[in-house]
């Protein structure tokens, strides 16, 4: 089994041809712990610090000088469409306000499927479609792509755990209504 367990300081474009290969959904990108299968069949662990997403492309590294190249996956999602960005504004504002991962392109938001979310989006005048395709949603102010910020691990999980706690005081504050 091979373990991977850090990030590598390398380009996508330079890894060796030997590199193994891991073609992996968003929650399995989004796991610190994941013991998986390689293309090819090798079998892999991975062990990442906690907090880390990876994104398409990411190379990991491990033991000796093995590398791994992630691949997003293909999967289901709801793509939403309006015919007014003021209706789409409206969808995505409400995705946010449940902290739903999305994909934000110009004329389109992307979610994993969610029967009830997708209702929700139709009832604000979003066309909504499933579609198969890999899943890259916004990093969030408090994440920044799956790469620990410069001061560390330690700092990115404090930065997210104050921004979450001032969060919930701003919610309980104004007693849960939008000012």
């Amino acid at each position: 089994m091979l373990r991977f367990t850090r990030l590598a300081d390398v380009v996508p474009a330079t890894v060796p041809a030997g590199a193994v290969r891991l073609r992996l959904t968003y929650e399995e990108r989004s796991r610190s712990r994941l013991a998986t299968m390689a293309e090819g069949g090798t079998a892999v662990a991975i062990t990442l610090p906690r907090g880390t997403v990876l994104r398409d492309g990411a190379v990991l590294a491990g033991e000796g000088d093995a590398l791994a190249v992630i691949e997003a996956a293909p999967q289901p999602l709801a793509r939403m469409t309006a015919e007014a960005p003021l209706q789409l504004l409206r969808v995505v504002y409400h995705l946010a306000n449940r902290h739903v991962p999305a994909q934000i392109g110009e004329t389109a938001v992307l979610i994993e499927r969610d029967p009830v979310l997708e209702r929700m989006a139709a009832s604000l005048g979003a066309r909504v479609e499933h579609v198969l395709q890999p899943f890259e949603p916004e990093a969030g102010a408090y994440h920044e792509g799956g790469h620990a910020h410069a001061l560390g691990a330690e700092a990115d999980d404090t930065s997210r755990n104050i921004g979450e706690q001032l969060s919930i005081a701003a919610h309980r504050a104004s007693g849960g209504a939008a000012r």
